[in-house]
C-alpha cells in the first residue's frame, strides 16, 4: 500500500514536481518583473529623468498607489494611474510611449503584435507580456 508524504515529511533535497513548478514560475516571475523595471528606468532616462527624479517617482507611487519596483507587471494600472499623477496627461503619453518602445525592445514584441496592442493600454500591454512569458516554456 502507498502512503502519501507530506512535505514536511520528505527527505532534504527531494523536492515534489509541483514545488519545483512553482519555483521556477516565482524564478520566472522575477526575471519578467527586473525586465520591465529595466525598461521603466530606460522610458524615464528617455524622458530625461534624472536618477535622483526616478526615485523620488518610485518612491511616490510606492506610497500613493502601493506599488514598488518589483509589483510593475502586477499592478500595471495603479502604477501607471500613479505616473499619471505625477506627469499628467501630456507627461504620461509621452512617458507610455517611450515604455512601449523599450517592452517591444526587450521582448522582442513584433509589429504584428504591437499593431494589435495599439488600442491595448500600457497595462494590458504589461499583463499580456507577464501572461506571454509564462506560457513560454523558455526562460524570460
Amino acid at each position: 500500500m502507498e502512503t502519501a508524504t507530506s512535505v514536511g515529511e520528505r527527505a532534504p533535497g527531494h523536492h515534489h514536481s509541483n514545488d519545483l513548478a512553482a519555483l521556477e514560475r516565482s524564478e520566472k516571475l522575477d526575471a519578467i518583473a527586473a525586465r520591465i523595471t529595466d525598461c521603466v528606468v530606460r522610458a524615464f532616462q528617455a524622458i530625461g529623468a534624472s536618477s535622483v527624479t526616478q526615485e523620488i517617482v518610485f518612491w511616490n507611487i510606492h506610497m500613493t498607489k502601493n506599488v514598488g519596483r518589483s509589483e510593475i507587471m502586477d499592478k500595471p494600472a495603479e502604477f501607471m494611474e500613479g505616473i499619471r499623477g505625477i506627469y499628467g496627461d501630456a507627461g504620461s503619453a509621452i512617458f507610455e510611449s517611450m515604455l512601449r518602445r523599450e517592452m517591444r525592445r526587450e521582448f522582442g514584441l513584433v509589429e504584428v503584435f504591437e499593431e494589435g496592442a495599439k488600442e491595448r493600454s500600457t497595462s494590458d500591454l504589461l499583463r499580456l507580456i507577464r501572461a506571454a512569458a509564462l506560457e513560454s516554456p523558455s526562460n524570460p
